[in-house]
């Protein structure tokens, strides 16, 4: 048993790809070697721009030999006279044995002939010359060329090809490529070919070579890096996930350099410069200790420079005029208010058949004043936020960067005076612009974000152009879910389906088909999946949704009851009560009473359970009505004990039929009140609940 390495050299690879690549490669492999019989670990990956790579310990050289049995004919149709019949003779060839290599095995119909044979292992070498080729071969990557006159295709061209096992080296060949024990340093400090003894020493050679492998420790690296130097300059690094992985893709060995521009340029949004610095030159944004943006940066050299005041003073030449591009924007945005860009709205298109954006500003307008009026709100504020919510889409810096919608607005809201509210909602009216983002925080944010996202639904929803697993290019998803969140979390008492009904309505006839139903149907399934991310349990949730309750908050509220609820004793039988109620009513032909009669109840059980149904139903209704439902879900678990002697005692289904009918009605009754806060019968509860 060897360590196993099989390293690809390329030319640089885009960021984007590297890590993705390199654990398919390791997955690839580990699965055949595993189904091989020939490891049992997992890879461990190493990924540069230059190189992807996967280790693995405790690798056998070849597969255990393995018996196989292979069945031939029936021992009835084997032989004829002591002699071996055409088919047996057939079956021997096929086989490659004599006859005195068969036996025979009993099987329930009857004497088989058998031929035992061993199969040799296949080699490591054997198994990684197909998982290999298969693994380039599936490897994700956007776009496969070639390269001077070879017919192999690859992301990038390729230069070497590693592959040991132990102090071997594995006879591969790879796109065009003959294996070797040799791989590369940096481009730079050491571009020669590197001899390796074994696989053990990977990475200690490469990085003695100014090559750090590993990009988790790579990564890590930096951040340490990064952190370092933002602490020499007072200030704290804007650390951003995708920025940090994006410039661990880039970089062999990382070197971070600390870079300075002009203080002017902080008159510009600083989310606008921090925007430009990620996006356009991979910098990480510097903060100081109250939040501001200082006029530093750092970034990350793939090279230990002898002269790094070089590698800076080209890196601040590099921003400093994105930097006057970005100052030059701002200042001609500012020769005009937020609202002189209302008229240039109708220029803009949101949807083809669904008008330009002045159009949706004009419904979100109708259906904002109406979600403030069921919310108590003043309309005024609204109304303004709205109007001016989606004029920041033609300033000078938001066509430039485009991620800066909304949070332009803000600046320019407050630049020309609105109140804080209307402000807050440029940018927030968004939100949640990612999964798990934060929410619009004032409620004039909350209703204008509301109507954006339910407009966009109710559109896209009407001409009928539902999302697909694969495409939803109007987000209706992500503006689904935060519907649902908004709601939920900050608290707003709204009927999900009139809220639907009503934007669908302010398009009047301009929606092909309309599709109310549909549209709530598919807001209700991610709230669905909200709900079981928030830890309640999926068959509290269905029981729940079964009462086809369209308010979220109400919804919430009836799911916590039954959550707890449904780890009780009661549960279990109440649950099961209303299950068996509930197939004893779909046998019957014909209609079951509305009322009980009195002077059919022969049974004390019968009677019992009655005064009990009449005496907690005016109790669970007004705990229903003030919306306490863990009180009406007390009250319902106390009818557990005279259901379980009703079933006990009472044939429901009597020859009777008078009698039977008024038991049926007597638990329909029952039933229905003990499922007013949610279908019982759809629970699972444990057995064992206590």
């Amino acid at each position: 048993m060897s360590d196993l390495i099989i390293e690809l050299g390329c030319e640089e690879l885009p960021a984007g790809s590297v890590v993705p690549m390199a654990e398919h490669l390791g997955k690839v492999l580990a699965a055949a070697l595993q189904e091989n019989q020939l490891c049992n670990s997992d890879a461990q990956i190493f990924a540069t721009p230059r190189r992807i790579a996967a280790r693995f310990t405790d690798v056998g050289e070849r597969q255990p030999d393995t018996e196989v049995e292979r069945r031939g004919p029936a021992s009835a149709a084997a032989w004829k006279e002591g002699k071996p019949t055409k088919a047996l003779e057939g079956f021997m060839r096929s086989a490659g044995v004599t006859v005195e290599q068969l036996s025979t095995i009993e099987t329930p119909k009857g004497e088989w002939v058998v031929a035992r044979q061993v199969q040799p292992g296949k080699t490591l070498t054997e198994v990684m010359e197909s998982c290999v080729a298969e693994a380039i071969k599936t490897m994700p990557m956007p776009r496969r060329m070639r390269w001077g006159r070879s017919t192999h295709d690859f992301l990038r061209p390729v230069s070497w090809l590693l592959a040991m096992h132990g102090e071997a080296v594995l006879p591969l060949q790879v796109l065009g490529l003959e294996a070797s024990n040799r791989t590369h340093g940096h481009r730079f400090h050491a571009p020669d070919a590197i001899t390796l003894a074994s696989p053990a020493e990977y990475e200690a050679r490469l990085e003695a070579v100014k090559v750090m492998a590993d990009p988790i420790r790579r990564r890590a690296c930096i951040e340490d890096a990064v952190r370092g130097v933002a602490k020499s300059l007072d200030g704290e690094p804007v650390m951003d996930e995708e920025l940090l992985d994006e410039v661990n893709a880039l970089v062999e060995w990382p070197v971070a350099l600390a870079g300075r521009f002009d203080a002017t340029f902080l008159e510009i949004p600083k989310e606008a410069l921090i925007q430009t610095m990620q996006e356009n030159q991979r910098y990480f944004a510097l903060l100081d200790g109250k939040g501001a943006l200082m006029p530093a940066f750092i970034t990350i050299a793939n090279i230990e420079s002898n002269h790094p005041e070089t590698v800076v003073d080209g890196n601040e030449r590099v921003i400093r005029p994105r930097f006057a591009d970005t100052m030059f924007f701002w200042n001609q945005d500012k020769k005009q208010p937020l609202s002189a860009h209302q008229p240039q709205l109708d220029r803009l298109l949101f949807q083809e058949k669904l008008g330009s954006v002045a159009d949706k500003v004009a419904r979100m307008t109708t259906l904002g004043e109406w979600l403030a009026a069921e919310l108590s709100q003043d309309a005024a504020d609204v109304a303004l936020a709205v109007s001016l919510c989606k004029c920041d889409l033609n300033t000078e810096i938001v066509k430039e960067l485009p991620k800066m919608q909304g949070i332009c607005g803000r600046y320019y809201a407050t630049r020309d005076g609105h109140p804080a509210s209307v402000c807050e909602a440029m940018e927030q009216h968004y939100f949640p612009n990612k999964a798990g983002g934060p929410l619009p925080a004032g409620l004039v944010s909350q209703i204008v974000s509301l109507a954006d996202k339910t407009d966009t639904l109710a559109g896209i929803f009407g001409l009928g152009m539902k999302p697909t697993g694969a495409k939803d290019p109007f987000a209706l998803r992500r503006a689904s879910l935060g519907i649902v969140r908004i709601m939920i979390e900050q608290r707003l008492d709204l009927d999900l389906e009139q809220v639907l009904e009503q934007a669908l309505s302010i398009y009047g006839d301009r929606l092909e088909a309309p599709d109310k139903a549909g549209m709530l149907a598919y807001v209700i399934e991610r709230m669905r999946g909200y709900l079981i991310d928030q830890g309640y349990a999926a068959d509290a949730i269905d029981a729940v949704l079964a009462k086809g309750l369209t308010r979220p908050l109400d919804i919430v509220a009836r799911l916590a009851a039954m959550q707890e609820f449904r780890s009780t004793e009661a549960a279990v039988s109440l649950a099961a009560a209303s299950k068996r109620i509930g197939n004893l009513l779909k046998k019957v032909d014909g209609s079951v009473p509305d009322e009980v009669d009195d002077a059919l109840l022969s049974q004390g059980a019968e009677s019992a359970l009655l005064e009990q149904l009449l005496s907690r139903r005016p109790i669970i209704e007004q705990h229903l009505q003030s919306r306490d439902y863990q009180a009406s879900m007390q009250e319902t678990a106390s009818l557990r004990q005279p259901v379980d002697t009703f079933f006990d005692e009472v044939m429901v289904m009597d020859d009777d039929l008078a009698l039977r009918a008024n038991r049926l009605a007597l638990l329909r009754q029952v039933n229905e009140l003990c499922c007013s806060t949610a279908e019982l019968s759809l629970l699972q509860p444990a057995d064992s609940a206590s």
